[in-house]
């Protein structure tokens, strides 16, 4: 029990990073909080739906409960599944906060909402790495990995939600939810990598913070596009 809050400290100051550099925030405002919390609670939601959807899949395929996990294909498809879900509801919950009438860029919003989902499953890795510290198998290099692979996480979520939010205001919600969902997918097959023993967990973080810094630039990009003001007083 003395470890979850610990837990909850480093998952909440992750999502909090994430919105002030993805986001561009400099206060919590109570609309960004609820932003923060309906991403949060989005993020059951999808586990349980994306995890039907692939038992559903195994099933209409003949697939054993492992090959999501364990073969290349079918992982694949069950991170395209999985990326897919996270990313609608994910921006769903940027939306239900986010109002165009208000004059203020939708990114903070996709930002914040992309950042309480992360932190959520950042929350429950980070608990299972401080509990495995105690092990006499664990090892400093371990738990500093498990804490930077979670980081890279909570990043790529926020940035990704983001960009996806922006796309709205741009007229071109299909191509940018397209974009990141493609993204997600693409972070996650490296999870699967690793499983299959394809390189080192080195090689695992390397590779998440590199996509994780791109998405984070990408969407710091797209915010202080001039476009972005224009697109949002259309959208007024």
């Amino acid at each position: 029990m003395t470890l979850i809050p610990a837990a909850v400290a480093i998952a909440a100051g992750y999502g909090l990073a994430a919105v002030i550099v993805v986001g561009g925030a400099r206060a919590w405002q109570p609309r960004l909080l609820a932003a923060f919390a309906a991403g949060a609670l989005a993020f059951p939601v999808t586990v349980f739906l994306a995890t039907s959807i692939q038992a559903l899949l195994a099933s209409l395929f003949g697939l054993g409960p492992d090959a999501f996990a364990m073969t290349l294909g079918a992982g694949i498809a069950g991170a395209f599944v999985t990326a897919f879900v996270n990313e609608v509801f994910k921006l769903a919950a940027a939306l239900l906060v986010w109002t165009p009438s208000r004059g203020r860029s939708p990114v903070v919003f996709g930002a914040a909402a992309g950042a309480g989902f992360a932190a959520v499953g950042a929350y429950q890795v980070i608990h299972l790495a401080l509990m495995a510290r105690v092990l006499p198998i664990s090892s400093p290099p371990a738990f500093v990995t498990s804490l930077v692979q979670q980081l890279a996480f909570v990043a790529v979520n926020s940035a990704s939600t983001a960009v996806a939010a922006f796309g709205i205001v741009r007229r071109r919600a299909a191509a940018y939810l397209g974009a990141v969902i493609f993204v997600q997918t693409v972070f996650a097959v490296f999870g699967l990598l690793y499983t299959l023993q394809a390189y080192s967990s080195v090689a695992w973080t390397v590779l998440d913070l590199a996509v994780a810094a791109a998405v984070v630039a990408g969407a710091s990009i797209l915010d202080r596009r001039p476009a972005a003001d224009a697109a949002l007083a259309s959208a007024a």
